[in-house]
């Protein structure tokens, strides 16, 4: 009996390369992570590192600047005194949620933490 191949329709996927595009911004450890922090509201650069445990202030500070640079986070500087800034999520960033609760939803199933 010859099995037939599955076509991209039969599967309901993308191509790789979506795929590829898809973890090159979520694979990274802290990524989902600040999406998540970043879902309540715009917070400061303190208040991130600390709603996703503490991560190296250089990897929260490139993670963001990646972020902001694909899209993902605006960052805002408020004018008071002194100086602060913000982030928040995008529409773009914002369309991640559902992925991001996804994820969630799916090790919470399969015994994850």
């Amino acid at each position: 009996m010859a099995v037939k191949a599955s076509t991209k329709r039969d599967r309901g996927l993308t191509s790789p390369a979506c795929i590829h595009s898809a973890v090159v911004i979520l694979g990274d450890k802290w990524t989902p992570l600040l999406i998540h922090a970043l879902a309540g509201g715009p917070l400061r650069f303190c208040q991130l590192q600390h709603a996703v445990g503490g991560v190296n202030p250089r990897t929260l500070s490139s993670r963001l600047a990646f972020l902001e640079g694909v899209g993902i986070l605006a960052k805002a500087t408020l004018s008071t005194i002194p100086p602060h800034t913000q982030y928040a999520l995008t529409p773009k960033g914002s369309a991640l949620l559902p992925i991001i609760r996804a994820m969630a939803q799916w090790a919470e199933t399969q015994g994850g933490s």
